[in-house]
C-alpha cells in the first residue's frame, strides 16, 4: 500500500499549474512596467509627424511654430527638437520651397522598477527619439 502512494502522481498537476501561473503573472507584470515606453514612443512618432507637417506648411521652424504643435495637449511635449536642413534664412529659421528637412525629437521616459512604501521609487530613465522627414511647401522671395 505504501508503494502505491509513492508512485501515485495525482498532485503533480497542481504544482505545474502553480508554476505556470507564477510565470504568467511575472510576464504580465514586466509587460505592464514597460507599457509606458511603448505608448510614449507611439505618441512621440505622431508628434514628430505632425511637427514635420506643420513645418512643411509654414516653411518655418522657429520656436513659435514648433510650440504651436504641443500647446493644445493633443501631442506629447518633447524635451528637445532638432531640425536638420539647409536654411533659407538662419536667423528666422525659414526653409525654401522643395528643400528637404528632418525633424528629430527626444523625450526621457522613466520606468518604475520598485515602489517602496517609505522612500523614493527606483526608476530607470530611458531616452526615446523619433524623427520625421518633410519638404517645404512655401516659397520665400529674395
Amino acid at each position: 500500500m505504501k508503494r502505491k502512494f509513492i508512485r501515485d502522481q495525482t498532485g503533480e498537476g497542481y504544482i505545474d499549474v502553480a508554476i505556470s501561473v507564477l510565470i504568467l503573472f511575472t510576464l504580465m507584470a514586466s509587460l505592464m512596467a514597460l507599457f509606458p515606453i511603448f505608448t510614449a514612443q507611439q505618441s512621440l512618432n505622431q508628434t514628430a509627424k505632425y511637427m514635420a507637417r506643420t513645418v512643411e506648411l509654414y516653411g518655418k521652424a522657429d520656436e513659435d511654430t514648433l510650440a504651436s504643435v504641443t500647446e493644445n495637449d493633443n501631442f506629447i511635449a518633447p524635451d528637445s527638437v532638432e531640425i536638420d536642413t539647409e536654411w533659407h534664412d538662419t536667423t528666422e529659421k525659414t526653409i525654401q520651397l522643395k528643400t528637404p528637412f528632418t525633424v528629430t525629437i527626444t523625450k526621457k521616459v522613466s520606468i518604475v522598477i520598485l515602489r517602496p512604501a517609505l522612500g523614493e521609487p527606483l526608476t530607470i530613465d530611458v531616452q526615446i527619439t523619433s524623427s520625421a522627414h518633410g519638404i517645404s511647401e512655401v516659397f520665400f522671395k529674395q
